[in-house]
């Protein structure tokens, strides 16, 4: 029953997603804005920059009206971005041509002082309204952007998430002394946000005469604090939202604050898919392409297999694609070790983040690299945020393309000695977003704990997503350091990657404590020497399964279960099985013997049908 409700959902919020391979019929009269988000490195996966290339063209041969849109997360999150800090991905995306382009959170992953060179760089220039110094709350970049097509003039406005402060690394945000130098408009509950972005959509509007106002905002419509669909329903006079940061696709409307339906969408991730927004005779609709139609003409084309699909793509920007890759062929193809058995860290054909078994379970790769990094930092405890893990590790040969791919962002190991209540704080931060998945979940080394989720987290964080505190009962139990019980007051030696250990993902409770040792390698380096080293090249049977580090050990009660189901699902058609991971997704077990309790019941089916 609960599975036949989310479907009905799923298919009222994607009903305008159409096929891609109906008649192309734009004419002159139309202007079409292409858009992409969260690519995160995906160059050439899914569709690939060569697809979107390929299909851009095809529409400009009977409409030259065409706008290419990035709305964020673009540099970081795979191999070519970690390997060139970014610079082979800006190279690529002006080779396409993007006309407009905003921050993701993760375009601070470098530092801000690389993210001016890549603004440098790139020819389409980012914009940012909430992107400000914190001293005056000046825009760092350009806060919008007005192109002119057909005789219309269309401003575009970028908005970053507010929660940038806990998605990137601290330290590139704050002074030696610890002092905030940016800001994200976060004051008078948000009220400086809506007020800002406003007196912007005034402002392209009456003194630069925009005829219309098109919103980027890499925030997304999940279920954390700040949400698209939130910033619009205080904001008036805006013709469209394409969206980004959650990795989802959806196509649909959301009310502004005068209760006026806008679109409003988002393209998923890895290119996954190409979002279309048409603008004709003042009427705006819009469509999801996820397939590429054969060209009209194949001369500048080449049809190649990618995956499991055989798709069309643009000939010369695969050319380049190639050829960017060739650079760092050498490096890439270092090998490390040898796995027998694939380590899996979503379910097969799925690309949406909120799969990732490492953001809401016990997962094989997060098992894997924390106990390199343990190894590595001479730790007795490890703690990882789960969304520093980006991929599978495929049976076969292991190489540094596949590691680096596994855990892109290149994170320095630190260690700090840590008391044991402090180590249970970050534990209870991580958990607070259960049953649904978050990148702050924490995979761990030489701990085990047992997560209660049939009530609500009483942890509490600031209007950045900071910890704050815990104010009632906590979903943290059973928490044993190498086999022995958690004590408080006991000074551990914890080794973590820098950026949850300068309070990224939230983690102000790591934060708090000065660095013990730091080790002169990445956790990206510290996982390929551990398989080379310490495994002498080979992968553990022991790393297919799970380990019982993590137990979930009550159901959630079902009026938790979360009322957007977007925020989980991106593809009602795929077949997602039990034990793809090698894990069932939740260790449900009951503190008490005995069968299990409705609610148990209840949140096993939403498990299996939902994740």
């Amino acid at each position: 029953m609960l599975n036949t409700f989310i479907l009905l959902y799923l298919l009222i919020q994607a009903k305008s997603i159409t096929s891609p391979f109906r008649q192309l019929q734009e004419s002159s009269d139309e202007i079409i804005i292409l858009h992409l988000n969260d690519v995160h490195c995906g160059v050439n996966d899914t569709i690939g920059y060569d697809g979107f290339v390929l299909y851009r063209d095809e529409l400009m041969k009977k409409n030259p009206n065409i706008i290419s849109v990035d709305v964020g997360d673009h540099v970081q999150g795979g191999t070519l971005g970690s390997i060139s800090e970014g610079g082979a991905i800006i190279d690529i995306m002006n080779k396409v041509g993007f006309d407009v382009a905003i921050l993701g959170n993760h375009e601070f992953d470098y530092g801000v002082e690389r993210l001016k060179q890549l603004e440098n760089n790139i020819t389409s220039k980012y914009i940012s309204s909430n992107f400000c110094y914190k001293k005056d709350k000046k825009p760092i970049f350009n806060p919008y952007k007005i192109i002119e097509k057909n005789g219309k003039k269309i401003a575009f406005i970028g908005v970053l998430t507010p929660l940038t402060f806990s998605k990137t690394f601290l330290s590139t945000l704050r002074d030696s002394n610890g002092n905030a130098i940016y800001d994200f408009l976060t004051d008078n509950n948000n009220q400086e946000l809506y007020d800002t972005v406003q007196s912007y959509i005034n402002e392209a509007r009456e003194k630069k005469g925009a005829d219309y106002v098109i919103l980027l905002t890499h925030i997304g419509m999940d279920v954390e604090q700040y949400t698209s669909n939130g910033l619009l329903s205080n904001l008036v006079n805006v013709d469209a939202v394409l969206d980004g940061h959650t990795h989802v696709i959806y196509n649909t409307t959301s009310k502004d604050k005068n209760k006026k339906d806008i679109h409003i969408s988002q393209t998923g991730t890895k290119l996954q898919s190409i979002g279309k927004l048409i603008i004709k005779n003042g009427t705006i609709s819009s469509e999801i392409i996820q397939d590429i139609p054969e060209p009209s003409n194949t001369t500048n084309a080449i049809k190649i297999t990618r995956g499991k699909k055989d798709i069309w793509v643009n000939k010369d920007m695969n050319n380049f694609l190639n050829n960017i890759w060739a650079e760092y062929e050498d490096e890439l193809n270092i090998q490390y070790g040898h796995s027998d058995y694939d380590l899996i860290i979503r379910p097969e054909g799925t690309t949406d983040s909120h799969y990732i078994y490492c953001r809401h379970q016990e997962c094989s790769v997060g098992n894997l690299l924390t106990d390199a990094i343990k190894w590595s930092g001479n730790a007795e405890v490890t703690i990882i945020n789960g969304g520093g893990i980006r991929s599978n590790i495929n049976k076969g040969n292991i190489t540094r393309s596949q590691l680096i791919a596994a855990s892109p962002f290149f994170n320095n190991i630190i260690v700090k000695r840590l008391p044991g209540q402090c180590i249970l704080d970050a534990l209870e931060h991580g958990v607070a977003n259960l049953p649904n998945a978050t990148a702050s979940f924490p995979q761990v080394s030489g701990l085990s704990y047992d997560v209660d989720i049939s009530f609500k987290s009483n942890v509490v964080t600031d209007s950045q997503g900071l910890f704050l505190n815990v104010t009632g009962k906590r979903r943290v139990s059973n928490v044993k350091v190498n086999g022995e019980d958690l004590d408080l007051n006991k000074i551990y030696n914890v080794s973590m990657n820098e950026y949850i250990g300068a309070g990224g993902d939230g983690y102000t409770m790591l934060a708090k404590y000065e660095v013990f040792n730091e080790s002169l390698i990445t956790d990206t380096d510290s996982l390929a020497s551990y398989i080379k080293y310490e495994l002498n090249g080979k992968i553990p049977i022991k790393y297919k399964d799970s380990q019982g580090r993590i137990s979930i050990v009550n159901a959630f009660d079902s009026t938790i279960i979360p009322t957007s189901t977007t925020s989980l699902i991106t593809n009602p058609d795929s077949k997602v099985s039990e034990n793809t991971s090698g894990f069932l997704r939740y260790n449900y077990r009951k503190k008490v013997s005995g069968g299990l309790s409705t609610g148990a019941i209840v949140a096993a089916i939403f498990c299996v049908c939902v994740f």
